[in-house]
């Protein structure tokens, strides 16, 4: 199991569809807007920097309702078209954990890190995951998950 690390990011601009999603929804909310996300950048000739992405910018854990935006890191901001906007991660230090394994099982790897948060006395912000591979290409038990938590 990957260790809890405390490393120090840059601001990272990225673009995507922000909606406000029931946790059990997820999946057909992903399926939708990562290629949506992919198609836009393609017709507008911008390169993404990263595979896709999700920044979390609140979870009502009592109505299971997601504050979720869906997307891909750019190489720099740009303006957005529709219901795709732009947004950046921040920058600072951050709880760094790299999920090996279903995306089911991602509770407990985020767990870990806000148990670090809170052992480390700090307050989290709005985290995001990185997918690094393709789960149609990767069996299951190996697909990764980049995770951060910017902490203030």
């Amino acid at each position: 199991m990957s260790e809890v690390r405390l490393i120090e990011v840059s601001p990272r601009p990225f673009v995507g569809v922000r909606r406000r999603v029931p946790v059990t929804e997820l999946q057909p909310y992903f399926a939708e807007v990562f290629p949506k996300v992919m198609g836009w950048l393609a017709g507008s000739g911008i390169a993404p920097a990263s595979m896709p992405m999700a920044m979390w910018h609140d979870m009502d854990r009592e109505t299971g309702i997601a504050d979720v935006q869906a997307g891909c890191f750019v190489a720099e901001a740009v303006a957005g078209e529709g219901d795709i906007t732009p947004a950046s991660t921040p920058g600072g230090e951050v709880l760094h954990i790299v999920h090996v394994g279903s995306y089911q099982d991602m509770g407990r790897s985020w767990g870990r890190v806000f148990q670090r948060a809170s052992e480390l006395g700090r307050q989290p912000g709005a985290g995001w995951e990185i997918y690094v591979d393709d789960p149609s290409r990767v069996p299951e038990a190996e697909v990764r998950t980049e995770i951060y938590l910017p902490l203030t």
